[in-house]
């Protein structure tokens, strides 16, 4: 018993530190509107955003010890802030995104009675919001999940998307987005899409095909997806699945004006 109650602790101390070192992170994007001049993406011009979006970070033990090893939850999610002549309703968007948040929580972490009562550790951490495309109308972020128990042999980093139009706040789900999945699985196999996170050498471990044929639209199953808007072009990117030995996920990108004619909605 006290050897396994010293292997605990130890295992208290690893995820500690790892948890420290995802910490919190917005990373810099090129946001359309936000120089002196109009930008625009194909014939749509991009307004200036009327509000800024901060990160809100709450960060919850949830469960104690009686030798004081913890478990925790870290949520993060934007938060908007409204300026003068903005007609968002910030309040609502923003327990929306909480809201959002939770729900991911429990989706991730579905057995945390059991832990609790048999006092398994666990550390769950939205560690990344990225808002990678932000205009008057439209908001779409990734968030990169960090969650690992006392179980684990290794940790989870799960994406999942929020795309919301502004300013009703309207949540835009994937069977939303696509009129012609077929389109985009074709152009996917035949590796037109770009890798912009994950491994380097999935290639190696793993092929196009088995990465987007798990993905069906007859049955409504897509894979998580954000808009991104860099260097003047917006583009739409898939949050392949994959097992945890691979990374958890991979993210592959295309101009929206490669495949327009495969979408039903394009910010």
């Amino acid at each position: 018993m006290k050897i396994r109650r010293i292997l605990a602790l130890a295992i208290a101390v690893i995820m500690l530190a790892a948890l420290v070192s995802c910490g919190p992170k917005v990373d810099d994007i090129e946001k359309p509107g936000t120089d002196d001049s109009a930008q625009t993406t194909g014939d749509d011009t991009i307004s200036e955003p009327t509000f800024e979006v901060e990160i809100k970070e709450e960060i919850i033990v949830v469960h104690e010890t009686e030798d004081g090893r913890k478990s925790t939850k870290v949520l993060r999610y934007p938060e908007i802030i409204p300026g003068e002549g903005s007609d968002i309703d910030a309040e609502s968007i923003n327990a929306h995104f909480r809201d959002i948040a939770e729900k991911q929580f429990i989706m991730n972490m579905p057995d945390v009675d059991i832990y609790l009562i048999e006092d398994t550790l666990f550390n769950y951490e939205v560690s990344e919001v990225e808002i990678t495309y932000l205009s008057n109308e439209f908001i779409s972020v990734k968030n990169t999940v960090y969650s690992m128990t006392s179980l684990s042999d290794y940790p989870e980093c799960p994406v999942y998307t929020v795309n919301m139009t502004l300013p009703d706040g309207e949540i835009i789900d994937e069977d939303e987005v696509f009129v012609n999945f077929n389109e985009i699985t074709s152009r996917f196999m035949m590796g037109d899409f770009a890798q912009v996170y994950g491994i380097e050498d999935i290639l190696e471990q793993t092929n196009y095909e088995d990465m987007i044929l798990q993905y069906k639209s007859d049955y409504a199953s897509y894979p998580e997806i954000y808009f991104e808007y860099k260097d003047g072009e917006t583009s739409l990117v898939l949050c392949i699945d994959l097992v945890a030995a691979l990374g958890s996920s991979a993210g592959f990108s295309i101009p929206l004006s490669e495949i327009s004619e495969a979408l039903d909605f394009m910010p």
